[in-house]
């Protein structure tokens, strides 16, 4: 049986470019997703207008890159408000 100690180091620029090919396919993934969700909702409620394609594509691209922001820096923190509980 091998140990986790026997296993070799994953070197830091295969970590990073792990991380790099995470957030591309996420990139395109994500805005590929979006997209078509704004393409249907475009030509089923907006008769065809082009506003629900880019902004659909602008949230998913936006989602991918907070994402990508969170894996290289897990630190990052949602600019969140904590709402204190009410006895």
């Amino acid at each position: 049986m091998s140990s986790p100690v026997d296993a070799a180091p994953i070197p830091s620029e295969e970590v990073l470019a792990r991380k790099w090919d995470r957030c591309l396919s996420n990139f395109l993934v994500k805005a590929g997703a979006a997209t078509s969700v704004g393409i249907v909702t475009s030509v089923l409620l907006f008769r065809k207008k082009t506003w629900p394609v880019a902004l659909a594509a602008g949230f998913g691209l936006g989602v991918a890159y907070e994402q990508c922001q969170r894996s290289f820096d897990p630190n990052v923190t949602l600019n969140a408000v904590r709402v204190p509980k009410q006895a």
